[in-house]
């Protein structure tokens, strides 16, 4: 028979063994980091920042990638507001449209051409976002230095590229 004493040491060993290697992972990660921090001279604090802010961002990506209805539905919504709000339109038929565009969207991506467009063009719209929330001058942690900025972009989208293809090529898509 067991105790709760003994059920707790058995989870907190389980914790143990797999946060830390998690851990020396992220130390390892952080050094070169910390490394161009103090060679541009720009706090480390604003070089972490702008580090967890791109994470969530990546992840972020990683989960709409991951399940297209989430991205699809976003753009319907997006799509059948705008309708309402430009033309005035009947909300159900402003519910339709969006609709519509979700499911278009998900036809559009099972053909290979429109799979390639459709992600170019949302890892462009979605890189643009990021980088007006987060990294513009008025964002969220605006960068020091154009050389960030034009960094950040290149590295994003190229990561959100490669998330998206990776992403369809594991679900048999490409």
């Amino acid at each position: 028979m067991s105790n709760l004493s003994d059920d707790l040491f058995v989870e907190t060993v389980i914790g143990l063994i797999w946060g830390i290697p998690k851990l020396v992972g992220i130390s390892i990660l952080a050094v070169p980091f910390l490394i161009i921090s103090a060679i541009l001279d720009i706090p480390t604090v604003t070089l972490i920042q702008n580090l967890l802010a791109f994470a969530i961002a990546v992840f972020l990506v990683w989960l709409f990638s991951k399940f297209q209805i989430i991205e699809n539905g976003i753009f319907g919504l997006i799509l059948g507001f705008a309708v309402y709000m430009n033309f005035k339109w009947h909300p159900v038929a402003c519910i339709l449209i969006g609709v519509a565009a979700a499911g278009l969207l998900f036809l559009v991506t099972s053909i290979k051409i429109g799979f390639w467009i459709k992600t170019i063009s949302f890892s462009l719209i979605i890189t643009f976002i990021v980088y007006a929330i987060f990294y513009s001058k008025w964002g969220l942690f605006s960068l020091p230095d154009m050389v960030w900025k034009i960094t950040f972009f290149i590295v994003f989208l190229l990561e959100n590229l490669f998330i998206r293809c990776s992403i369809a090529y594991d679900d048999g898509q490409l």
